[in-house]
């Protein structure tokens, strides 16, 4: 019965959501059974991350900048590796 309902919930997000977004959602950990997921206190963290995942930038709304050629040479810089010394002596 457990694994009828959960395929039942599941469907239902499906429907909701898309099933891409429900393979790639993440809470940080993970949950019992997908009631959490059903429930009103995570409705609305659901649809944020839902929207964001579904959020494309209107390109036309900005102006693009066309910076032109490179000039000059580029300089190669080696990181100097920083002891605890070197840190507490500044």
């Amino acid at each position: 019965m457990f694994f009828l309902r959960e395929m039942k919930l599941l469907n239902n997000l499906c429907e909701r959501y898309s099933q891409d977004f429900m393979t790639i959602v993440d809470f940080g950990r993970k949950f019992d059974s997908l009631t959490y997921l059903t429930s009103s206190k995570l409705e609305e963290p659901l649809d944020q991350k839902f929207r964001a995942f579904n959020f494309r930038v209107d390109l036309s709304k900005y102006q693009t900048y066309d910076v032109g050629e490179k000039v000059g040479e580029d300089v190669t810089v080696s990181p100097k590796r920083k002891t605890i010394k070197d840190f507490l002596d500044e």
